[in-house]
């Protein structure tokens, strides 16, 4: 297994660490939905709307992941992974801009997730194109 594939193998673990968090925390936002209505007012529909959004942000980091550890070990399969990756990427600096734009949130996590991604692609490209060469 090629450098660059380790590296693809390193970050597509990491976006399955993120997307299982991401998943437990949307469920967590679920069943305590109810407590969040004494906060402010359609408290219990934000928290259900939010951890829905934030579990299929989560599933999505977790296949975009799999596929990534997936394509490591064959580099002719990191098409798929290399898709997803970008589309993260962008999702996420789609977020910055719009907390530059004046949305509310940290900025730094989606600036976390773009790189990571960003990474993968990049090592994915050179993995892909190594594998294509040998």
């Amino acid at each position: 297994m090629s450098s660059e594939c380790k590296i693809v193998k390193g970050i597509s673990l990491f976006l399955v660490l993120i997307g299982i968090v991401a998943i437990a925390a949307a469920a967590i936002m679920f069943v305590f939905a109810p407590d969040a209505e004494a906060l402010m007012e359609d408290g219990t529909i934000m928290a259900r709307v939010s951890g829905a959004v934030l579990a299929v942000a989560g599933v999505f980091e977790v296949v975009t992941g799999l596929l990534g550890v997936r394509g490591a070990n064959n580099p002719a399969h990191l098409k798929v992974f290399i898709v997803m990756a970008t589309v993260l990427c962008f999702v996420n600096l789609f977020e910055v801009a719009m907390v530059f734009m004046g949305g509310e949130g940290p900025v730094w996590v989606n600036l976390l997730y773009a790189a990571v991604a960003a990474s993968g692609i990049v090592y994915a490209s050179r993995a892909q194109k190594k594998g294509a060469i040998l």
